[in-house]
């Protein structure tokens, strides 16, 4: 068989997949302008009538506003206290040599071993005895700590590619670690820490766990948590509003990816394999 045979089907079933993955969006976007008899009789149809209505229902019931507001406070600020930390930590572990710094590297990597579910108790009953629930900073913190195992994972891993010339040469220049660190390690490890803001910016926007246990304040829903509860509302009466809610909550990241597609795949690609 010819190259060119071998194509066809590989592009036979791109396309599948295609449809199979764009379906749940396309029947999500053309339910949210529908009512409730429509969904139900048929699912394949185009509306009959255009219900735009349903929008303004889901945006103004489930307050999104509100929600992506408070998504894109979380996400930003925790995966910027992240990177910082996991920079940090990160040259500590690869230029600074101490007698425990495989200990504390491998103390740092076991929590990606230890199920999230498994310290909810735990951790809402620590926050509980100091008052922490309803607090954007307590949130904030909350997920940089659960971003940092993988992000000081993916940045020392970088990082100990990084010639070790660089620094000598950097510090017989007047360099001090400061320097060192933010003046030319960091701009060196750009991939990595690309890479792990994206993994971090997006699982925390998209959290869900820690806003139900943390928060019950309605203003400080993050976007999944508005969702939620709008569902919870009037979902079984409201199938259109519904689908609308859930279109009107994926806009931002779709719009997010859109904007920085290049640097999203630059970064996870550069991130995977040092080149």
């Amino acid at each position: 068989m010819t190259l060119r045979s071998y194509k066809i089907p590989a592009y036979l079933f791109s396309t599948l997949c295609a449809v199979i993955f764009m379906y749940p969006l396309f029947f999500s976007v053309i339910s949210s302008l529908k009512d409730n008899l429509e969904i139900y009789n048929n699912v394949f149809s185009l509306p009959e009538v255009w219900r735009w209505s349903n929008y303004k229902l889901a945006f103004v019931t489930a307050h999104i506003d509100k929600a992506v507001w408070n998504s894109f406070i979380y996400a930003i600020a925790g995966t910027l206290l992240t990177l910082v930390l996991g920079t940090m930590a990160s040259f500590i572990l690869t230029r600074i040599s101490l007698r425990w710094n495989g200990a504390l590297y491998i103390y740092f990597i076991m929590g990606l071993m230890i199920p999230v579910y498994s310290l909810v108790i735990p951790i809402s009953r620590m926050i509980g005895s100091f008052n922490g629930f309803n607090n954007y900073f307590v949130m904030i913190v909350l997920y940089a700590t659960f971003q940092l195992p993988l992000t000081i994972f993916l940045i020392t891993g970088f990082m100990k590619g990084i010639n070790k010339e660089i620094d000598e040469s950097a510090v017989m220049d007047g360099c001090g670690p400061a320097t060192l660190l933010f003046r030319i390690l960091t701009p060196l490890s750009m991939p990595a820490i690309s890479t792990a803001g994206i993994l971090a910016f997006f699982d925390i926007y998209n959290d869900l766990i820690w806003n139900v246990i943390m928060v019950n304040d309605r203003s400080m829903f993050n976007i999944s948590m508005a969702l939620m509860s709008f569902v919870g509302e009037r979902g079984s009466s409201q199938m259109g509003p519904t689908f609308a809610g859930i279109i009107l909550t994926i806009i931002p990241t779709i719009a997010i990816y859109l904007l920085f597609q290049e640097k999203v795949e630059s970064g996870l690609s550069a991130g995977a394999v040092k080149e």
